[in-house]
């Protein structure tokens, strides 16, 4: 059984734990293991300081009280980019395609329709397949191609841009 709730700036060491987990287990997102190490305290403060300033969100999703997958967006600063927020969303292997993305997803869609949010919008390693087709699968479009827009280990790595609009 899952639960998707919003996170708390109680949570801050645990979603960096979770992070610096997803991080070792897979090369799709951006930091490599260890390279991103914020202190718990440090990072509560971030967590208060978007959610005081509705600037963002971010949900986790549990599994028996231990979490094992995180979205959060961030709303562009300008008035121009207000209805607009950058997703990135990760979950943990043993959890991979058994509805925890989804689950985030949704929760994440629907804090953008009480927040006046039109636009969703992501960039994805053009070879995660599995993620490409849950976002697409959660009504995500491909907008483009970021051509080596990573390198990992001396090999350049294509991102696709995605969004999803949102009726509001």
């Amino acid at each position: 059984m899952i639960r998707v709730r919003e996170a708390r700036p109680t949570d801050a060491a645990g979603v960096i734990e979770l992070f610096q987990k997803i991080y070792s287990e897979t090369n799709f997102m951006l930091y490599e293991p260890g390279e991103w190490t914020p202190k718990p305290e440090d990072y509560a403060r971030r967590l208060e300081e978007v959610w005081n300033a509705e600037a963002g969100v971010m949900f986790v999703c549990e599994s028996d009280g231990d979490l094992i997958g995180v979205v959060f967006a961030n709303r562009g600063m300008a008035r121009r980019t207000r209805h607009s927020a950058y997703v990135v969303i990760g979950v943990i292997q043993q959890w991979v395609g058994r509805g925890a993305g989804r689950a985030l997803l949704e929760a994440l869609e629907a804090w953008a329709r009480t927040k006046g949010v039109h636009r969703l919008e992501l960039t994805v390693d053009a070879a995660n397949q599995r993620a490409v087709a849950l976002y697409e699968k959660c009504g995500f479009e491909r907008e483009g191609l970021k051509r080596h827009s990573r390198r990992i280990e001396g090999a350049y790595y294509d991102e696709l841009y995605m969004s999803k609009l949102i009726e509001v």
